[in-house]
């Protein structure tokens, strides 16, 4: 008798996990999906800013003109350093020596040659932003490239956070859109990935002033906001 029970009891549990096993085959099989893609942007304020200072020199030999470069830039990063900006904040981007040549009808002439040096100076202070182009034209700078602000890398991992966060939100409210729309109803996230992420850093250009010229509009130049987007794609499973 208890044998007879206990078989009883095995066929019931097995007819169980075949019915259980049945639904979720039944389930799966009608569920479909439904893809949204969202988007969103975020205007904030820079906080740090930077400056293209550069030097070129033209002298009749190679050694002359690199050994000038080297004065004057050297001269630029002690100012810069005697105003508090520490070398950690002082980056040199280009360096170059080359044949400074004209091409006539006659060939090639010589104009001596050509050392091009270029610093980098960041810094979260932007009233500091004449004070760095001023000491680079006081100590021989003839080149003021541009003006950069830009968000710090603490910043960019913060607003990314934020703006992908967004893009997510904005994706599940579309979806939802969609699905009650059609009469579906969403089930779960069966993937979801960035396909975006970006900002563009607001750049001021001096390429066409120099000297005190510079230095007077350098004074005057302010930051503007920056655009952050996102784009995040997701798929649903719906029935």
């Amino acid at each position: 008798m208890n044998s007879q029970k206990i078989w009883i009891g095995i066929a019931i549990a097995a007819l169980v996990i075949i019915a259980i096993l049945g639904f979720q085959f039944i389930d799966s099989g009608n569920t479909s999906t439904l893809s949204a893609q969202g988007a969103s942007e975020l205007i904030e304020k820079p906080d740090m800013v930077r400056v293209w200072v550069g030097v070129s020199i033209l002298k009749p030999n190679a050694q002359d003109a690199q050994n000038e470069a080297n004065r004057i830039t050297n001269a630029i990063i002690d100012g810069l350093r005697y105003k508090g900006i520490t070398e950690a904040d002082i980056q040199t981007e280009d360096i170059s020596l080359y044949e400074d040549k004209t091409w006539t009808q006659t060939g090639e002439k010589s104009n001596g040659w050509r050392a091009t040096q270029t610093l980098k100076i960041k810094t979260s202070d932007f009233s500091k932003i004449g004070q760095i182009v001023d000491i680079g034209v006081t100590n021989g700078a003839n080149q003021i490239n541009n003006i950069e602000f830009y968000l710090s890398p603490e910043k960019e991992a913060e607003y990314k956070t934020q703006a992908i966060a967004d893009a997510t939100k904005n994706a599940r409210d579309k979806a939802e859109a969609m699905a009650t729309g059609s009469g579906a109803k969403i089930l779960r996230v069966k993937s979801i990935s960035e396909s975006n992420f970006n900002y563009y850093p607001y750049t001021y250009s001096m390429n066409d002033v120099a000297g005190a010229a510079a230095v007077k509009e350098s004074a005057t130049v302010l930051p503007r906001d920056v655009n952050i987007n996102a784009n995040v794609m997701i798929v649903y499973e719906i029935r």
